[in-house]
């Protein structure tokens, strides 16, 4: 039987390289706040749970990962979830038929999607932020053409309470 003790949360990401992070960056703080200034650009694969065995879990990531090819990513011009959810991100272009094939190969025994949404490959720009922000952040990066090769994932655990990064893992 499943107990509160035998169950741990990961998080799977596709981390953004430089020259983009820095950028990125910059506008989750500006149109995001503070909430996100701790929060590297990313795009999520996995957000949920494992059972038992973090060693498991973390051997499907790795396993996904070695057979995965490297891919291009594209961002495009800001969009939002709203008004089911108060987020404006950056849409995948290029390299989400990827994501969701990376997002399905992971789930398995070991992993559990806990996400209250469907899977939408996207990165987020501002989330629960105050109104006039999730506009002009919408507004202002309305011409968005970003690209990069994904070459590593990243597996973040909260094993020692908080999100940390256990692993970034090659693809391929």
């Amino acid at each position: 039987m499943e107990t509160l003790e035998s169950r741990f949360t990961l998080g799977v990401v596709i981390p953004v390289p430089e020259p983009h992070r820095e950028a990125l960056r910059a506008w989750r703080r500006e149109f995001g706040g503070l909430e996100t200034e701790e929060i590297a650009p990313h795009i999520t694969l996995v957000s949920g749970s494992y059972l038992d065995s973090w060693e498991r879990a973390a051997a499907q990531v790795r396993q996904v990962a070695s057979e995965t090819s490297c891919f291009l990513v594209q961002l495009g011009a800001a969009r939002t979830f709203r008004p089911a959810s108060e987020v404006v991100y950056l849409p995948l272009l290029t390299g989400s038929q990827e994501c969701w094939a990376l997002h399905r190969a992971l789930l398995s025994e070991a992993l559990h999607d806990e996400s209250d949404f469907p899977y939408h490959p996207h990165l987020t720009i501002a989330q629960n932020a105050p109104a006039q922000n999730l506009d002009a952040a919408q507004s202002t990066l309305d011409q968005v053409d970003l690209s990069f090769e994904v070459q590593t994932i990243q597996l973040f655990d909260t094993r020692s309470g908080q999100w940390s990064l256990s692993e970034e893992i090659a693809l391929g």
